[in-house]
């Protein structure tokens, strides 16, 4: 979360474009953000091949060099982080694009501020150390949503030492400009749309119950939560349906504009820890975890859950707030069973044993701070026990 003055209770600077079919323009874009550009893409994430090669050439029209840096394979490590951050200063680089998905876009925020700043992933991730320059100008392009990653000031990346996820913020991480082009996800599978969209849900649900949450973020989560409910049968029955997919891709901006403030919290701490110690990715976590941590909040936030439940066009006249909050938590299970999502991590070969591991470093995850209330460990080894 990015801490401003108390009088702040919203700043967002990143520019958006959002419009389907627009990699041929892309150069237009970053024209006035730079001409030496390094494009940071993993290989497990390079996606839709076709459209990167658009995206290039627009570039390449104007600008003095591009250069697809492609060398990380999935997720980045702090080594991996160190090297890419050389290659751009040797490269002489003055912007950085991420082109992919979630560890893509997690390993160009970082090597945008290491590049200008003299130190070593671990001292910035880990050791907090501040930095002195800003950030090379960042530009990020998703081949899918991501729960409003693409546009919020945080990232998180994998220690070399023991593969743990660790999470860091810092207002030097919003970028520059994102480019949102449902177009791009077209390569997206009916069981790809499936986890993304629940994911985004899951992200802006998870951002609505922040306590810094305020009538702005509010506004923008639920209709997040709007988007996601109205379009995802649309988009998993019709891969190809660009209307659909593109209220996706909005949902997802309004999660992340959302947590410039209001912050993540139960959900993605548990997720993030989840895929720290499994083999799940960070879709299928938040899938699965969703439904959970939702009863878990229940009676903690009631009168939020009144604003899901109306967004899931619940019927909730003349009934009290608490029952209004079941029919949020219920027309979240309809969407589940509807589209038959597992929502136990035993369908996924996921330990018993790591339960408790698991809980450990979700509890260390600062932006838990954003809760409602204090949450022992020992609550969240019993959500973890429910969605197990």
């Amino acid at each position: 979360m990015v801490v401003l003055a108390d009088w702040i209770n919203f700043y967002f600077p990143t520019k958006i474009h959002l419009e389907v079919d627009c990699s041929y323009k892309v150069g237009n874009y970053i024209g006035g953000i730079g001409n030496r550009i390094v494009v940071i893409t993993t290989q497990k994430e390079m996606q839709n091949t076709g459209e990167l090669s658009v995206v290039k050439s627009s570039i390449e029209k104007s600008a003095e060099g591009v250069i697809i840096y492609d060398d990380i394979e999935s997720e980045a490590t702090l080594k991996d982080l160190d090297t890419a951050a050389h290659f751009a200063r040797q490269s002489q680089a003055n912007c950085i694009i991420a082109y992919g998905s979630y560890d893509s876009v997690n390993a160009a925020k970082c090597v945008s501020l290491l590049t200008t700043n003299d130190m070593f992933a671990d001292e910035l991730i880990i050791g907090h150390k501040e930095t002195v320059n800003p950030p090379l100008p960042l530009v990020i392009i998703p081949t899918m949503p991501l729960m409003g990653l693409e546009c919020a000031p945080f990232c998180t990346i994998a220690d070399n030492r023991d593969r743990q996820r660790r999470y860091f913020s810092h207002p030097g991480l919003f970028p520059e400009l994102v480019i949102s082009d449902a177009k791009i996800g077209l390569h997206l599978t009916s069981s790809d749309i499936s986890k993304i969209a629940i994911s985004v849900l899951a992200a802006s649900i998870d951002t609505l119950l922040s306590k810094y949450a305020n009538e702005l973020t509010i506004a923008t989560t639920v209709r997040a939560i709007e988007l996601v409910y109205k379009n995802i049968l649309i988009s998993i029955r019709d891969t190809k349906n660009l209307v659909a997919k593109h209220a996706i891709f909005s949902a997802s901006l309004l999660t992340g504009i959302s947590q410039s403030i209001a912050s993540l919290g139960l959900c993605y701490a548990l997720s993030l820890a989840t895929i720290s110690l499994t083999k799940l990715d960070i879709f299928q976590a938040m899938s699965i975890l969703l439904p959970h941590v939702l009863e878990y909040n229940l009676t903690a936030s009631a009168g939020k859950y009144v604003l899901i439940a109306r967004a899931l066009d619940e019927d909730i006249t003349d009934i009290s707030v608490i029952e209004a909050a079941i029919r949020a938590v219920e027309g979240v299970r309809k969407i589940y069973n509807e589209l038959r999502i597992p929502q136990k991590l035993s369908e996924y070969e996921v330990k018993k044993a790591d339960l408790s591991s698991i809980a450990s470093l979700a509890i260390s995850y600062p932006f838990l701070e954003s809760l409602q209330r204090e949450l022992p460990k020992n609550e969240i080894e019993t959500i973890l026990i429910a969605a197990y």
